[in-house]
């Protein structure tokens, strides 16, 4: 009787400790063809542009095949709530043609929204991991440099055709 509790007690631990939230991020995904979009279901390195991606604490994940997708999912109302860790490509290092790697902390970097580059799913908001890049690319390109939590859904409509 006693090995019956302590082999139950023995399994309530583990599965705690697999559940458990350890505060350690986990590491971005190198994408591939086997990578669809989490909002439109597009084969995410079939198009240019930056990607993203969101991990959970219980060890699943999100991709998206845009910025403004990652956006569209973060602000609905009926998004997981246990992220561990949103990615996006930093677009000072990486090809625009094909981005791979060079992924940063979404929440720390900065964006320019608007402008005349468009991504696969419309305006995109282009990320960086320094302000100097960002300013840059927004003096060739138009647009503004935002933060993260500065992004907003109205930001995330189409342009409308002139």
């Amino acid at each position: 009787m006693k090995h019956t509790y302590f082999i139950a007690l023995i399994l309530i631990l583990s599965a705690s400790a697999c559940t458990r939230d350890t505060g350690i991020k986990p590491m971005p995904l190198e994408l591939t063809r086997d990578h669809a979009c989490a909002v439109c279901g597009m084969i995410i390195v079939d198009f240019p542009g930056s990607k993203a991606q969101i991990h959970y604490k219980d060890g699943k994940y999100s991709v998206f095949c845009s910025t403004l997708d990652l956006f569209l999912f973060y602000f609905q109302p009926d998004r997981p709530a246990n992220i561990a860790a949103i990615y996006v490509n930093d677009m000072e290092n990486a090809d625009p043609t094909h981005p791979k790697g060079h992924w940063i902390d979404a929440e720390k970097a900065v964006y320019v929204q608007g402008g005349d580059v468009m991504g696969p799913m419309g305006e995109a908001l282009i990320p960086f991991m320094n302000r100097t890049a960002a300013e840059a690319y927004r003096k060739k390109h138009g647009g503004a440099v935002i933060a993260f939590n500065e992004v907003t859904t109205d930001m995330l409509r189409p342009a409308a055709p002139h």
